[in-house]
């Protein structure tokens, strides 16, 4: 992509791309896993831009104001902040800001061992505000040790078991994080804690209904009827409030189950079609290989 295009006024970047703007070199795990401490190159986020990464941080030194999906945020020493892939991200203030941070790629977030369906909701309703001050000095010693460990990893020499390792400590630093945000959530004062207004009330009652059928059925007209509402209406509210379309996150949901199906269970490829409702094992195996461009056999073989 052009990143000088001015039709485009929000400017997508990999974290490939993020890193030769930083002017470091990357191969292996850098071009999927960033982690730092140095002070943050803020003049390519002068204007509004968009990550391919799931980016998680804590606050050193100093300071800066952000906006995120047009929310305002300040960052200062101990703010905890999470951005989830894609939002549109843009400095309005310089400071010498500093913290450890850490983006994850988005093939990367998919290729660990987590549970995204008890995950999902939880860092959607903290999406509104992704950024807070931890107080609790432990914690923060915590957090800092984890991204450090993850940072040293990426940046020594690679080895037979590297990836396995960083998965690892990311898997950890995530269900951390999500500790956090769960017991900041449950502190906030019960008229923000309980209050939703209409789309926030259908994107929750959505992911409910997701994790009910998502094995059975995979069409949004099904949704939208359960809901009450039109196929498109449910698009639209969804993708405005979560950045993905009902499909993709039906379709997230149906290969994650998949690919464990295939990577943890004694199940033939024809079981696990018949499984997920699919009509026979061909139309799973085009399905899989639209969604992650392999094969269900070829990614089952890799394991």
């Amino acid at each position: 992509m052009d990143k000088n295009n001015n039709t485009n006024p929000i400017t997508d970047f990999s974290l490939t791309e993020l890193l030769a703007l930083s002017g470091e070199e990357h191969n292996g795990l850098m071009s999927e896993c960033i982690a730092t401490e140095s002070e943050s190159q803020l003049e390519a986020f002068r204007f509004p831009c968009r990550i391919d990464a799931f980016i998680i941080g804590i606050g050193i030194e100093g300071e800066t104001m952000l906006s995120y999906n047009l929310h305002k945020c300040h960052l200062k020493k101990n703010t905890l902040f999470l951005f989830a892939p894609n939002t549109i991200i843009q400095v309005h203030a310089y400071g010498a800001f500093k913290g450890h941070i850490v983006a994850i790629s988005s093939e990367f977030i998919r290729h660990l061992n987590i549970d995204l369906k008890s995950m999902i909701p939880l860092l959607m309703r903290f999406s509104e505000h992704p950024c807070f001050e931890l107080t609790d000095q432990k914690l923060i010693n915590s957090m800092s040790e984890f991204i450090a460990l993850i940072r040293n990893e990426i940046h020594s020499p690679e080895s037979q078991f590297s990836k396995e390792v960083v998965s690892g400590l990311l898997t950890t630093l995530l269900y951390k994080v999500c500790d956090i945000i769960y017991n900041y959530i449950s502190k906030l004062p019960e008229s923000n804690n309980t209050v939703r207004d209409r789309t926030e009330n259908y994107f929750r009652r959505f992911m409910q209904l997701l994790g009910e059928h998502y094995r059975r059925e995979r069409s949004v007209s099904f949704y939208a009827r359960q809901l009450c509402i039109t196929p498109k209406y449910l698009t639209t509210l969804i993708k405005r409030i979560s950045g993905q379309s009902v499909s993709e996150w039906i379709d997230s949901y149906v290969i994650l189950e998949a690919k464990t199906l295939l990577k943890h269970s004694h199940m033939s490829i024809q079981e696990i079609a018949y499984y997920l409702n699919f009509p026979n094992q061909s139309f799973f195996g085009s399905y899989f290989k639209r969604n992650t461009g392999m094969s269900p056999t070829q990614y089952k073989e890799q394991q």
